[in-house]
């Protein structure tokens, strides 16, 4: 698929809004094109994300970030970044009841830490050889050494974004959803067709 990637102005309940979900990449940084490069299996088309996050408000976000763990932050970092491309994508039949919801599930998290060792499970599931593995055995490895290396007191980003759209009765164990939220990464998570309304 070809999506023409075109800069828009953000503004909040136009464009974006509560419940809609981030994606993030920055082309200048070597840890979001290491990212875009081992989940590089999901893509299907030119748009690389590697970082997803919640938007809560206006201006702001709640995310699973490598240095400060779950926070809520300002989505003016992303718009006012010149490196930083980021796109929304909104929930199939997203409404305020959802949003505050989708919310208050992930606001709950907020200052729990974050999980690097799972970030090292997805490494190896995204090399070549970890890929060809997980493909003869059906997944089976990936799920194994997430769930082996996987902290329940701690998130990475796509984790914490398909936990939250699980505890949704509209979207659980839908799509992408019916992996073990350990197992998803922002690429796959952006993909989805049956969580997100497509593209225009």
């Amino acid at each position: 698929m070809s999506l023409q990637i075109k800069s828009i102005h953000p503004i909040y309940g136009n464009n974006y809004k509560k419940g809609y979900v981030g994606f993030t990449f920055y082309n200048t940084s070597v840890v979001s094109k290491g990212i875009a490069f081992m989940t590089r299996w999901a893509r299907m088309s030119d748009i690389k994300v590697s970082h997803t996050l919640l938007v809560s408000g206006d201006n702001e976000c709640i995310e699973a970030h490598v240095q400060n763990g779950v926070q809520r932050s300002t989505l003016n970092n992303y718009f006012d970044d010149p490196d930083c491309q980021i796109f929304f994508r909104k929930p199939i039949g997203l409404n305020d009841n959802i949003a505050n919801r989708l919310e208050k599930v992930a606001s709950k998290e907020v200052g729990t830490k974050y999980d690097a060792a799972l970030i090292a499970s997805h490494a190896m599931h995204g090399t070549f050889i970890g890929k060809l593995i997980n493909t003869v055995f059906n997944g089976k490895p990936d799920r194994l050494v997430s769930k082996l290396l996987n902290r329940d007191d701690c998130w990475i980003c796509s984790e914490l974004l398909a936990y939250c759209l699980n505890e949704q009765p509209e979207y659980a164990n839908k799509g992408i959803l019916l992996r073990p939220s350990s197992t998803i990464d922002p690429q796959e998570l952006f993909e989805d067709s049956l969580i997100f309304e497509p593209w225009h």
